[in-house]
């Protein structure tokens, strides 16, 4: 199968240095390595040469106008693989990365196999304790190593931090996911916040998860260090949680009186969370994230 390797940047040089040893050094090397820059103009397409030297791995390094998704789709334009792999500009792979995630495309499962996640090796520390047990409740976005995978009502994830074995899950993460072509016959990512999309991934998988199934393997792993640099600040993204969850539940959740209860539930969780947070940390700019949260979700309302 031809293998494509695709990243979204955003000035993060240092970071896209970083991950190109470990994509030149696995073990199955990818056919080609599209880079959309939607970042400052400067040396990165030279650079990005001089890492692949020659591992016979074509580079086509695009200009992109800022956005994940947006910048996704243009790798999609110009992609030739059987297989595309998506990256965050600041992972870096274990040699066997590719290799083991392509086993798993070869399994047969109903539906077909149509996309794959590795797994991190450096989780979030908030996998157990009190904070983890609050997420939960709520059904909020958490972590997990001994329960199963879950998707929550308002699209909240619990993610799996340490499978034993292949599993199947609902939903993947965006810095680490790779997808069979056909997926993109009728599946598109949609950029539904400007610049940074909060829950884009989830919004994507959760609709090929519809027609096939979603894997996640022990087997290929990867750092992601979640660089400081071009993202966005809490109350920003709180913003955008608050839209996210609400744009999850008015596009894919039937509106049944116990959906609704849940998804109520979630926004008064996550509420609860953000202002403690911002009572403890003097921190009054949350509530401006807040209020444009919800004023996106009434507009969002109108609109519709």
């Amino acid at each position: 199968m031809k293998v494509t390797v695709a990243i979204p940047t955003l000035n993060r040089p240092g970071d896209m240095a970083a991950f190109m040893p470990t994509l030149a050094h696995q073990t199955v090397l990818p056919d080609e390595f599209i880079v959309v820059d939607a970042g400052d103009p400067g040396d990165l397409e030279s650079e990005m040469e001089d890492h692949l030297g020659d591992t016979g791995i074509e580079l086509k390094y695009r200009r992109s106008d800022k956005g994940l998704c947006i910048q996704r789709n243009v790798a999609l334009d110009h992609a030739t693989g059987d297989i595309i792999f998506f990256f965050d500009d600041d992972v870096e792979l274990e040699p066997e990365y590719i290799e083991r995630v392509l086993e798993c495309f070869a399994m047969e499962t109903t539906p077909p196999v149509g996309c794959v996640q590795g797994t991190l090796i450096d989780p979030p520390a908030t996998i157990d304790g009190w904070k983890s047990k609050v997420y939960r409740s709520f059904g909020l976005t958490h972590w997990t190593s001994d329960q199963d995978p879950a998707l929550y009502t308002a699209g909240g994830v619990r993610f799996l931090t340490e499978p034993k074995n292949i599993v199947a899950v609902p939903v993947a993460q965006g810095c680490r996911m790779a997808f069979r072509r056909e997926v993109f016959d009728s599946e598109r990512f949609v950029q539904f916040l400007p610049g940074y999309c909060q829950n884009e991934d989830v919004d994507m998988t959760f609709r090929v998860g519809r027609n096939w199934t979603i894997l996640q393997t022990p087997h290929a792993k990867l750092l992601h260090k979640e660089s400081p640099v071009s993202r966005i600040q809490y109350p920003a993204q709180l913003g955008q949680m608050i839209f996210a969850q609400h744009y999850f539940f008015r596009r894919y959740r039937e509106k049944t009186p116990s959906n609704v209860a849940r998804f109520a539930w979630a926004h008064s969780g996550l509420m609860a969370l953000a202002i403690g947070r911002a009572v403890v940390t003097s921190q009054p700019e949350v509530f401006g994230g807040i209020k444009e949260g919800y004023k996106r979700c009434v507009k969002d309302l109108v609109s519709t």
